[in-house]
């Protein structure tokens, strides 16, 4: 299970704010690859040690870092202890990218094909180049690191919210999987570990990224199983909340929600909501 934290930095930001934050679950004994989005904007999170940090989760890193007599361990640990105790899962690895990281790594693998599912239009998005205002169509694209990024986080588009958003990172999550198992990620592993130095942070073992290498190259995107947590899994805390525009938590519901997402090595994943059951078709005449 490993958290991917996507890094909201820049000089209109006083500290680091978590503005993705993603488990992605391998199994290589069924394999399958389970995702499962947290909202940015959810409060009330418990870390696993018996507290509760009740601001949003998406400044508990820079929280953390800052407070390093209640975080020891860094953000980044608090911030993958929190999810892990959110879902009732074990996290046993992090990795970190900023939006420049995002950009490099798009490119780096040679840009990525995505199906716009609505046409997107924000004419208010103006960073990396990509210039004042953004658009695109339904249908089939490939996009550059800087595009990509366009796609992953506009959310002024008319009907787009938080959580379409996080529907589409995934999306390029998968996409960037893709692409660069094109190329044979393996032969091209080095190349991208280099483009990729300055810009992301994991503890991840080094000697082990071969073999997750291989398992991507080899999974389907039919035996990828992506959640976002959204209603009734959360919900609105209120206007009167004191931290503004917020997510709450039902933690029993996520529970069960990941239990099965994040199922037994071997065991599939379920999808969320569960798929409700065919209905057999009525018979034109009742059976002998």
């Amino acid at each position: 299970n490993v958290l991917l934290i996507g890094l909201d930095t820049g000089p209109r930001r006083g500290h680091e704010l978590a503005d993705t934050i993603m488990v992605v679950s391998l199994d290589p004994v069924g394999r399958t690859v389970s995702m499962a989005s947290i909202p940015r904007d959810l409060v009330d999170v418990p870390l696993g040690n018996g507290d509760v940090f009740a601001p949003k989760i998406n400044s508990l890193l820079s929280y953390a870092d800052r407070h390093p007599g209640a975080s020891p361990a860094g953000g980044r640990r608090a911030l993958a202890d929190a999810v892990g105790a959110l879902l009732g899962i074990p996290i046993h690895y992090q990795a970190t990218l900023d939006l420049r990281g995002f950009i490099k790594l798009v490119d780096a693998v040679g840009g990525v094909d995505v199906t716009v599912k609505r046409p997107l239009s924000d004419p208010t998005y103006d960073e990396f180049g990509v210039g004042a205002g953004w658009s695109i169509t339904a249908g089939r694209h490939h996009l550059d690191g800087a595009n990509a990024l366009a796609y992953a986080r506009i959310r002024k588009s008319p009907g787009e919210t938080d959580f379409t958003r996080a529907e589409r990172q995934q999306q390029l999550l998968v996409a960037i999987k893709g692409a660069a198992a094109k190329g044979d990620l393996l032969f091209r592993l080095p190349a991208l570990l280099d483009a990729l130095e300055e810009t992301i942070r994991t503890d991840f073992p080094i000697d082990r990224l071969p073999e997750m290498a291989a398992f991507a190259e080899e999974i389907p995107d039919s035996a990828v199983v992506r959640v976002v947590i959204r209603h009734p899994l959360v919900r609105p805390g209120g206007r009167d909340h004191p931290y503004g525009s917020v997510q709450v938590a039902d933690l029993a519901a996520i529970r069960v929600m990941a239990a099965q997402l994040f199922s037994p090595p071997g065991t599939p994943p379920a999808d969320w909501p569960t798929p409700k059951p065919t209905k057999p078709p009525k018979s034109a005449a009742p059976s002998p």
